[in-house]
């Protein structure tokens, strides 16, 4: 991953210590980073398919190695309390067990880039999304474009959305479990249709076996 360019237009943010450790990890574990980011200052990695927890691991150890400041989205209740996996409250934004140190973990998760996002408020978690990041100058927001693990071979819309709004690069990104890589490939450009835009990224996806599926472009299995 130190093949990987960075310019004064992205984001930077060394880590003497939990970077090296990040790069440790990554080779311990077999993994790895190919292809580029664009040198532009507003970019959303798109990635597919998401059909394990162990993403969100491998992509946290990728930002920690590549020295660079990733944003990510979780639901506002991951920030302040234990993640259980069977939910005892209807409200989505309080599921878990509330404890004595939810702020702690709140000031932690913020300050690693998390975004959180209120699922049962009337504003959608897009517009949420271009609230917290309009205001930056530059950043990269990493982004799971199916939005949830499930076997469906489908993905939101919500890429589309922000990238329009917050004139960011989508750059499609496989999470590639058969070669052990994140592949950053070509970015994508927005056209005004939303329907093109995601075709266009399930094509990119086409048979890349994640850890517990592999993404068929819809119509072709």
């Amino acid at each position: 991953m130190d093949h990987i360019v960075k310019t004064e237009n992205h984001p930077i943010k060394i880590r003497k210590f939990l970077g090296p450790l990040g790069r440790l990890i990554l080779k311990a574990v077999n993994w790895d980073v190919v292809g580029n980011l664009p040198d532009k200052k507003r970019i959303i990695i798109a990635s597919a398919p998401h059909s394990s927890t162990f993403d969100a691991i491998y992509a946290y150890f990728v930002c920690l190695a590549t020295d660079l400041k990733f944003y990510f989205l979780g639901s506002v209740s991951m920030f302040t309390r234990i993640v259980v996996p069977l939910p005892f409250k209807k409200n989505p934004d309080k599921l878990g067990i509330p404890h004595p140190f939810g702020r702690l973990q709140n000031k932690v998760l913020l300050g690693f880039g998390g975004i959180p996002v209120w699922r049962a408020k009337s504003t959608g978690v897009t517009q949420q999304v271009i609230e917290q990041l309009k205001s930056k100058d530059k950043f990269i927001l990493y982004l799971t474009v199916e939005g949830e693990m499930k076997t469906n071979q489908t993905i939101k819309s919500g890429f589309h959305y922000i990238g329009k709004a917050l004139d960011a690069t989508i750059v499609p990104t496989k999470i590639d479990y058969e070669n052990r890589r994140f592949e950053l490939m070509e970015e994508l450009p927005l056209t005004n249709s939303v329907e093109e835009d995601k075709e266009s990224l399930m094509e990119r996806y086409h048979l890349v076996k994640g850890r517990n599926k592999v993404f068929y472009k819809p119509g072709t299995k």
